[in-house]
């Protein structure tokens, strides 16, 4: 797997006006959401492959993120259940990915 590929797919979702910075700002796109699910699902970790601390980074702080913007999608006027359905299956492509204790 090439990693620097995924690294700067997930950075642009974070730059201005990228999926993350738009959830940021109260407003979840179901479509954006749903390319964001395909690059983490088409990302594979071997048990021997070294993972860049940046990648880290990016992929352990999602679910905390997500969650935290929860309120904010609803105050918006948000669609709060799908988005709640996008947080669940982010947490459970990571889980796919990078596996559990």
């Amino acid at each position: 797997m090439i990693f620097a590929a995924i690294v700067e797919q997930l950075e642009a979702e974070w730059n201005a006006d990228g999926f993350f910075d738009r959830v940021r700002n109260g407003n979840y796109d179901a479509v954006r959401g749903q390319a964001v699910l395909a690059v983490l699902r088409a990302i594979e970790i071997g048990d021997e492959d070294l993972v860049p601390k940046r990648l880290v980074s990016l992929l352990w702080y999602l679910p905390s993120f997500l969650s935290w913007q929860t309120e904010r999608i609803a105050e918006k006027g948000g669609d709060h259940a799908a988005y709640e359905r996008f947080v669940t299956e982010v947490e459970s492509a990571l889980e796919d990915v990078l596996g559990v204790p």
